[in-house]
This record gives C-alpha cells, structure tokens and sequence, in this order.
C-alpha cells in the first residue's frame, strides 16, 4: 500500500509512516508531504492520530514495567534488560498479541505502549515541541475513524473476561477508567468524574451497557479528542489552513483489519483480493476519498474548498490498483460533494467532513465528550498537579527543617502541629 502511494507521488514528496498493524492502531498513519520539505507548499495528512494523545509518550519507569509485565507473561528473563529485549524479539507475534490482550483483562485498554522521551531518538514530547512557533506554514488535514484500533482493544478485553466466565461484573469498566488516568496514585477526584459522566450512559447494570461506555471513553480520551485539541492548537496558532474528518463506524468490512478511513482512501475496494467484498456504492465512495486526499496533497487546500474554479492543468492522477477498472480524475475540486470547509475553533461547532456515502458537512464531533476530556478533566488533572507540587515543596521545606534542627521546636506551635493535608 505504501509502495503504492510512494510511486503516485513522486521524488519530490516526503513520506513519514507511523502505524500499528491492523486495527490495533494506537497513534497514526502519518504523511509529511509538499514540493519542499520545509518550503512554501508544504501539506501533512494525519490519520487517526495526533500530537496531544496521552499516547503519544510514555514514562520511562511505566515502560520497564510492561515490558517486564510482557516478558513474564510470555516466559522471558527480565533481570537483565538486554536478555529481555533479544527474548522478546525471538518469540512470535502472535504469542505477544495473546499475552497483550491476558495484560489488558488486568490493566484495561488503556494499557498502550509508545515512545520514551530519551533524549537521543526522541528528544523531547511532541506537546511540548508544539509550543514553539512554527518555522514555516504547513497545511493539515487530519481525521479519525470511529472504528480505531483501541476500540478493538477494549472489545478483546471484553472477550477474555467473557471466555473467564466473568460476563456481569462492573469492576472492569470502573478500573480500566482509573487505569486510564493514571492508576491508583493519581488523583482520585478525576477517576470520579470520569466514572460519573459515563455511567449517565448506563441505562442498566448489564455487562454490555459497561462495555460501550468503556469503548465509548476509550475512543474519545485517546483518538477523537486529542484530534480535535490538535486541529484547534494548529488553526489558533496559525500554522497553516487546517481541516478535519470522520469516519463513522462501519460493520460490513470489520474483517478486513482495516480503519474505514485507512480502507478507502488508499483503495481497498479495487484491490483483485478484495473488490468482490464492496458494493458499487463503497467503490464511489472510495474513488471520491481518493480524490479529496490525493488533490490535497498534489495542489493544497484549494482542491478542498473550490468547486470547478481553477482548471484540471496537466496532472491526471489514475487509479490502477487493478488493471482491469482504471480510473482517472484530474486535478479540480470535486464535484460530486459540497466544499471541505475550514477548520475553524468556535467552542465545539467546528466543521469537518463525514466520509460516508454523501460526503456531509458537519459540526460539533464528539462537543459533550470532548468538553469533558479536553476542559473539565484537565482542569482537575492541572488541580491536582498544583496540589501534588505544594505538598512536595512543602515537604522539602520540612527535610531542609530537619536537616538544620528546627524541626522539633516549630512541631511545638499550636498551629503548624496541627496541619494536615488532603487531595
């Protein structure tokens, strides 16, 4: 498939991949694409994934122990790192997939794996490589799907509770929620809050009604919203034009171990293996994601919201996955749907477009959900870290105390010995 994209393009476009196999995507399939690499005319294609996920890095220290929890799952020696890592290495995908999902009926989904700020091959969070202004200008188009990869997660989870015979419990929405936010030392008035706004979703105590929530809480902290932060930070801070999609939940194709978004813009349905698996609708729909991608990237933001202005030049992109049915299409805007309109951040009513098979505008993806991930727990996450900072300043101001013998005299007054301090 890369091949594939890599050839239509051409020399002069630059291309990045960052992808988990299959469904099991947890950042994105990434494109740095222009005439230039840093130069005027510069456009980056984002699917499925974004800077601001909490996926994005992981500590260290929560690195080890996975990898450590993973090593002992599958047999493997972790007294010593280098032994670990070659063991690891040496044992099948399909075992650590196995043990993966055993690891994720303990911890939730939300047990992820992602790069570690080393200093050397990573040197710093891409949040706060974000907060620098930008050298030049580049266009983004970014998206997400509603099927993504950790949604499956949560669904495997679901899966071997049910083969363990534990198939009505609530404990494992509630700990993968907590899991998600940091785990037992982390603040408890955000595992709370969170708890609260999706039980609102559970009109009963059945299994099932937990689990979506659980899918529900996974797609929005780690993909939708994160996608949306970032489409925001990029048009706020003036980076370049900037539009989003969606891909909405599909159900026919789920075997194929593809994002709907993935499945369509690099044309799946006209793959010889599989076309016979997509009706002529899918196949329009696939040549129109195709078209809206592939003229972004060849011409700019101009082949997303003008019609028929500007004329087809001499570029002709075809479609050949299957010899059989070429396609071609130049380089003017579609016709065939409205105008891909602007990212513009207005408090939850941003447009994007619906890559169904009408090609909608809309607005507001995810307003609710994302208003409480993105505002109300961050808020609570910011609190809480205020909190954690002036109980460890203090503490040092007590060693320092201790340290010069005052410790026993101030202990003495009425009012320091009776402090106490609570989250």
């Amino acid at each position: 498939m890369l091949l594939f994209v890599l050839r239509k393009l051409g020399p002069q476009f630059t291309l990045l991949k960052n992808e988990m196999n299959g469904k099991d995507r947890v950042h994105a399939v990434v494109f740095i694409i222009g005439n230039k690499p840093k130069g005027p005319g510069t456009r980056l294609l984002m699917m499925g994934g974004s800077a601001l996920s909490p996926a994005a890095v992981i500590r260290p220290e929560r690195a080890q122990q996975q990898a450590a929890a993973l090593a002992k799952e599958v047999g493997c020696p972790s007294s010593s790192i280098q032994e670990m890592v070659s063991c690891l290495r040496q044992e099948p995908a399909s075992i650590l997939n196995d043990a993966q999902t055993k690891l994720l009926a303990v911890s939730g989904p939300f047990h992820y794996w992602g790069p570690v700020v080393d200093g050397q091959y990573l040197r710093e969070a891409p949040a706060r490589a974000l907060q620098r202004a930008p050298r030049v200008k580049v266009d983004l188009l970014i998206g997400s799907s509603q099927d993504d990869g950790l949604i499956n997660r949560a669904k495997a989870v679901k899966q071997f509770e049910e083969s363990q015979g534990r198939t009505s419990s609530k404990t494992a929405f509630y700990q993968a929620l907590q899991n998600s936010l940091g785990g037992e030392a982390e603040d408890a008035g955000v595992q709370a809050a969170a708890t609260w706004y999706y039980s609102l979703e559970h009109d009963s105590d059945d299994y099932a009604s937990f689990s979506r929530a659980l899918e529900q809480a996974t797609r929005d902290y780690f993909i939708i919203c994160p996608v949306i932060d970032m489409a925001s930070h990029w048009a706020r801070t003036v980076r370049g034009n900037v539009f989003m999609y969606h891909a909405p939940e599909s159900y026919s194709h789920s075997s194929l171990e593809l994002l709907t978004d993935v499945l369509y813009a690099f044309g799946l349905p006209f793959y010889p293996a599989y076309e016979g698996q997509f009706t002529l609708e899918e196949k329009s729909l696939s040549l129109k994601i195709m078209q809206y991608f592939s003229n972004f990237i060849r011409s700019g933001p101009a082949a997303l919201t003008e019609l028929s202005a500007q004329p087809p030049g001499n570029f002709k992109g075809r479609v050949d996955l299957n010899p059989n049915y070429p396609h071609e299409f130049s380089r003017r805007a579609p016709e065939f749907a409205a105008p891909w309109p602007d990212f513009v951040p207005r408090d939850g009513a941003e447009s994007y477009k619906e890559l169904s098979v009408l090609l909608p505008n809309r607005q507001g993806l995810k307003k609710a959900d994302c208003s409480f991930w993105s505002k109300y727990i961050q808020s609570l996450k910011a609190s809480a870290d205020e909190t954690k900072d002036g109980l460890s300043a203090e503490s040092e101001e007590e060693d320092q105390l201790a340290g010069s013998g005052l410790t026993e005299d101030l202990l003495g007054l009425p009012e320091l010995a009776s402090k106490t301090y609570s989250k």
